[in-house]
């Protein structure tokens, strides 16, 4: 692809470190725009900008941005410029939008309806079953689902938009071609195959530095028209999400969660002051005035059907998923005895298994 020089000073400018980013801002406005500030770009600025931030623009600038676009042209990723057609709209409109966004795969249609689902990267079982569940219906309904990949509750909501079909964006914290973490190595390739994105508006090698991801989560909030929080602590990087979500003008849903969790802190305070609730797709398309694309899906509260009620598995399966022990106890079954019926169960789509020996109701 052939770039003007307007927009090679433009991705030079974008792929700078972040560390410099509000610098070369002030710089950009002084000297009135990124065309201009490549042709006085000078030895003259090494001071202000320091060893590292020197380097880097006046090594890019001198190739011409020729790594940069190497990089791009190999991983298949393109740059998407603000105030283009093909630029996410409801991120442009957002405080600070990226100049210059990153993007590999497929981005969905404008107007397409959005929901991030973040929470912690420590999550509990019940965290990560409900992001999953909650993302699955989403994208049955043709919802776009935006996180961050991150392990824990990121991690499980893009899994679950790609059990359900649907499309999923992930937002780096670092560039498009790094992953990180990396046991998400295939996950992020599900993505892409799935017809899904990998944004960033970090170089395509940048590092994924601690200071990236608040940074980043302005984006999360901006590509979506809602934000739902699974769980997280008071005090955690998720609280930026939720402020920058306040900020934008997102509705904010959470879900609720056991009081004494330490993960249920930050989801119970918003509820408290004002979130909407969301236990399942259907309460947060209800409140967002969205169409359903399908019938209605059960909700993890409801009760087994009456046909069911019998079953003592489907009964202890009701309300939350267990574990094997946990079973043995509630239905009074010998360990041979469950086991067998666990594996009926499971050929029958009752129920499905879960990470650390647990079962749950398939809905």
């Amino acid at each position: 692809m052939a770039y003007t020089k307007e927009q090679l000073a433009r991705i030079w400018l974008q792929c700078a470190p972040m560390a410099a980013w509000t610098r070369l801002r002030a710089w950009q406005e002084q000297l009135g725009g990124p065309e201009q500030m490549w042709d006085l770009f000078s030895p003259d600025f090494h001071a202000l900008l320091g060893d590292d931030v020197y380097a880097s623009l006046a090594d890019s600038r001198e190739e011409s941005c020729r790594t940069i676009l190497r990089q791009l042209e190999a991983l298949g990723a393109r740059p998407l410029f603000l105030g283009d057609p093909d630029y996410p709209e409801m991120l442009s409109h957002v405080d600070k939008p990226p100049d210059v966004l990153f993007c590999r795969g497929d981005l969905p249609p404008q107007g397409t309806p959005a929901v991030a689902i973040v929470g912690s990267r420590a999550s509990t079982r019940y965290g990560s079953s409900n992001a999953r569940r909650i993302a699955r219906e989403l994208a049955e309904m043709g919802v776009t689902v935006v996180s961050g990949l991150a392990r824990g509750i990121d991690a499980a909501a893009h899994n679950g938009a790609l059990d359900g079909g649907g499309r999923t964006i992930a937002v780096l914290g670092c560039g498009v071609g790094r992953i990180y973490p990396s046991e998400n190595r295939e996950l992020y390739q599900h993505i892409l195959d799935g017809g899904g994105a990998i944004v960033s508006e970090l170089a395509p090698d940048a590092e994924p530095l601690p200071y990236h991801f608040p940074v980043r989560n302005r984006i999360i909030s901006g590509l979506s028209d809602a934000v739902l929080l699974i769980e997280a602590r008071m005090k955690s990087g998720t609280h930026t999400t939720i402020d920058d979500a306040l900020r934008q003008g997102r509705e904010v849903f959470a879900l609720p969660g056991n009081v004494d969790a330490p993960g249920s802190e930050l989801p119970l305070m918003l509820l408290r002051d004002g979130a909407r609730i969301c236990t399942c797709a259907r309460d947060l398309i209800g409140d967002m005035g969205w169409q359903e694309k399908q019938p209605a899906q059960e909700t993890f509260l409801d009760a087994p059907r009456p046909a069911e009620e019998a079953d003592p598995i489907l009964r202890a399966l009701a309300l939350e998923e267990k574990t094997l022990e946990e079973l043995i106890a509630e239905t009074g079954l010998s360990a041979g005895e469950l086991g067998t019926k666990l594996t009926l169960l499971e050929i029958n789509g009752k129920i499905e298994r879960r990470a650390g020996r647990a079962y749950a109701l398939r809905r």
